[in-house]
């Protein structure tokens, strides 16, 4: 592989000085070759927060004792916060404070006061990689905001008592840095391994920043001044070989098992319904991407196929994890973990763009190590790949479980053995399975169309109903999505589940990967479905396609519909996200969408109304005759 920098990233919020480091090193070619590298450290507020209050040994309601010498002589503080203002850290607390004794007579008993305290903090990193503070500054207030008249009791109390139990602060950045260095380490070339291990024993910790969500240590490294010229990297928009086609998934194989194993540990600590909505769209996304590559609608980066595919997930599981609903439900210890995580793969992306003679790349081993951080105790291996059902991701994002297969393989090879051919002799069936037997292996003649088309109209009428009944839709969305089942079968594959190669039958299989009379697409849906029976099963690849169908239907055409107005759109929404993934759920919508596009947009649509118009479906020409009037 040639070394080369990293040709696009679009950083987004709420890293805002992440994102004005690459787009720094980017628009400066003449720096990328600087003495000094800073890799940004972000340490957000919730874990500076939890820092805080494990120092100050909180009880109950955010409450600290400091000092307690009897009932008449003590400090007691609630609610301590660090917050920034003006590009400063301060520390914030309410506070009541107590000098006196036991009252004599009448005789007064002592000072008392109540108010808040608050100090300006200033963060380092002392020789161990312990993040600590200093104070610098403070100020103490009586309740209602004025500058306290007793100040000097309570800040004789506090620089006893409150200073002492701050200064136990402290964080340990050893780890981090540790994650860091060898992710960068793993992700280096061989052939520079002394070069780049030269580079990383220059890391030190820069001055520490404070940012508007918290504080940033740069990490600095010593990068020699060494020419680079990026090379052109050839790129093919052409459909890929057979060969190149198997080469390819196999190089994309440990990144999409990265993916589901982050987004599973992901969604399971985060568990609103729109975290897990993001972490879907994040999966699924990332999965028809590499279906336009295998199409040859994309472009294919023969040096390096993963780079542009990890770098653009990356940048969307970033703003998933680093938002605001994600962190806030988190607790410290899995904080950490996120923190070091989402550090170490942003060190790797940076030094890629500043310093890409070290030779950077994304590798088997980094992606491995990068998502055991999220997991360091777990002996998963996190790259495994495997296509079978994956009962888990089916439920962290609401699928039904799996049906089971009611007919063994063992069986279902005997069947086609004596798989009869005179379908037309038996009556209709009036349940799933038994259309299912009477369908399968079956590829009809143009002289059995009339036999094989009412079984499948059928099959696809149940299936359907069905599906509007498990959602619960009202009778309108339920009429316009059974319409829409039918219409997208023959979108699809024009109701064909088998084909003859030669004189055997064979499952309807595209050049990309999609399966059988709903073409669901083996690559996108692998975990969430059996594969073999996608391709054997007629009943099994409808309810999948009908399920898949239903989710896009629910989760985004029904919002589309509402939004617009238009309840037909529902449809054109589903199926749009149907056909290319969940970013495409408005593409019929949108006048710069491609002509092809446009093409299979608009014949969907052609479908879908002519059926809900009562129209024939006619498998001799894969279209839908207008009813007779």
């Amino acid at each position: 592989m040639n070394k080369r920098g990293i040709s696009a990233i679009t950083p987004r919020h709420p890293v805002a000085m992440l994102t004005i480091v690459i787009l720094w090193l980017i628009s400066t070619p003449c720096m990328l070759r600087a003495a000094t590298v800073e890799l940004p450290l972000f340490l957000r507020m919730p874990i500076l927060q939890n820092t805080l209050e494990k120092s100050l040994n909180l009880e109950p309601e955010s409450k600290a004792v400091l000092y307690q010498k009897d009932p008449y002589t003590f400090l007691h503080i609630t609610q301590p916060v660090i917050y920034i203002d003006n590009k400063e850290t301060h520390f914030k607390c309410s506070a009541t404070a107590r000098m006196g004794f036991a009252p004599i007579g009448i005789l007064p008993s002592g000072i008392e006061w109540s108010g808040t305290i608050d100090l300006t903090l200033l963060f380092y990193v002392d020789e161990q990689w312990q993040l600590r503070y200093r104070i610098t500054d403070s100020a103490i207030y009586d309740k209602d905001g004025s500058k306290a008249l007793v100040s000097n009791f309570v800040w004789l109390l506090s620089t006893q008592y409150l200073y002492p139990a701050l200064e136990n602060f402290s964080l340990d950045l050893s780890v981090p840095q540790q994650e860091i260095t060898t992710l960068l380490r793993t992700c280096g070339f061989p052939e520079d391994a002394q070069t780049f291990e030269k580079t990383l024993n220059t890391m030190q910790a820069g001055p520490l920043r404070v940012d508007t969500d918290g504080i940033v240590l740069p990490l600095l490294l010593t990068v020699s001044n060494q020419p680079y010229s990026p090379t052109n990297v050839a790129k093919s928009q052409q459909p890929l070989s057979v060969d190149e086609l198997e080469a390819f998934q196999q190089v994309y194989e440990p990144l999409d098992a990265f993916l589901v194993f982050v987004v599973k540990t992901a969604g399971t600590d985060f568990v609103t319904y729109q975290q897990r909505e993001k972490l879907f769209d994040l999966l699924i996304s990332s999965r028809y991407q590499l279906l336009a590559i295998l199409a040859g609608e994309s472009a294919v980066d023969a040096d390096d196929p993963l780079r542009n595919l990890f770098v653009e997930a990356w940048q969307q599981l970033k703003v998933i994890i680093e938002s605001n609903e994600g962190q806030s439900r988190l607790m410290q210890e899995q904080l950490l973990r996120y923190m070091t995580f989402m550090n170490a793969g942003d060190a790797l992306l940076i030094l890629d763009v500043a310093a890409p003679q070290l030779g950077m790349r994304i590798t088997t081993n980094g992606l491995r190590h990068l998502a055991r951080m999220l997991q360091p105790g777990s002996v998963e291996d996190p790259l495994r790949f495997d296509w079978q059902v994956d009962p888990n991701l089916r439920d962290l994002f609401n699928f039904l479980p799996d049906p089971k297969e009611e007919t063994s393989p063992i069986g279902r090879h005997f069947l086609e053995l004596f798989i009869e051919t005179a379908h037309a002799a038996e009556t209709m069936p009036c349940n799933p399975a038994e259309l299912g037997r009477r369908l399968d292996r079956w590829v009809p003649t143009r002289d059995e169309l009339d036999d094989f088309t009412p079984l499948v109209t059928e099959l696809l009428r149940l299936t359907a109903l069905e599906e509007t009944k498990k959602a619960g839709l009202d009778s309108t969305s339920s009429l316009i999505y059974q319409h829409l089942v039918p219409a997208t079968a023959l979108m699809e594959s024009c109701w064909r589940q088998y084909v003859l190669n030669g004189d055997q039958i064979a499952y309807l299989r595209s050049q990309a990967g999609s399966i059988g009379m709903m073409q669901i697409n083996q690559h996108v849906w692998r975990g969430f479905y059996s594969i073999e029976r996608l391709k054997w099963d007629t009943v099994y690849n409808i309810q999948a396609g009908a399920e898949i169908l239903m989710h896009y239907y629910k989760d985004y055409g029904l919002k589309v519909a509402k939004q617009y107005g238009r309840p037909e759109d529902a449809a054109r929404s589903a199926y749009s996200a149907y056909n290319a993934g969940p970013r495409a759920a408005r593409r019929f919508m949108k006048k710069n969408a491609t002509a092809r596009q446009k093409t299979v947009d608009d014949r969907l649509w052609g479908y879908f109304q002519r059926i809900r118009a009562g129209g024939r479906v006619n498998l001799a020409t894969c279209n839908v005759d207008q009813e007779a009037s």
